[in-house]
């Protein structure tokens, strides 16, 4: 991983606050495990409402977990007065999500201007062996001038 410095000397606070106020990572149970300029961890627990017919990790959610771990690796590097979006995301299932936890971890791996590249992965442990359930690439947006605490649909939309 490169290393990165926050923009935004207090992103640790910044971060942790806009990832509690998410009600659909607090739904599905996710807890950011880890955080530094750059990276971020989120991981979820096995509960039944979060698998498909088979008993797996409903893809949805795998795919969801990977893409905040990625929003929030970006915005760990943002500045004052900004917010993440994604832009744009591809990601590829290597292995059914069966485990007892999703851990998800993403790191910026380039920027350029006001688009911050990540990619991300997701694993699960089975039977204590580490598997890699999902890869991804992910772009975000830094958008300046918005408070991360704006509301859908507040803006005129």
């Amino acid at each position: 991983m490169v290393g990165f410095v926050a923009a935004n000397a207090n992103f640790d606070d910044v971060v942790r606050d806009s990832f509690a106020r998410q009600p659909f990572m607090a739904l599905v149970g996710a807890k950011m495990t880890a955080l530094k300029p750059g990276y971020c961890e989120l991981a979820a627990d096995r509960a039944p409402e979060l698998t498909q017919q088979h008993g797996f990790f409903h893809g949805g959610l795998v795919v969801s977990v990977a893409d905040s771990a990625a929003g929030y690796a970006a915005y760990s590097l943002f500045p004052e007065n900004s917010t993440v979006l994604t832009v744009d995301l591809k990601t590829s299932f290597l292995n059914p999500a069966n485990g007892d936890q999703l851990i998800a971890v993403a790191e910026v791996v380039g920027n350029s201007g006001q688009l911050y590249h990540l990619k991300a992965d997701v694993f699960t442990f089975v039977d204590r062996k580490k598997v890699h359930c999902l890869t991804g690439l992910f772009t975000m947006m830094c958008l300046m001038g918005r408070a991360d605490t704006v509301k859908t649909g507040s803006q005129g939309e």
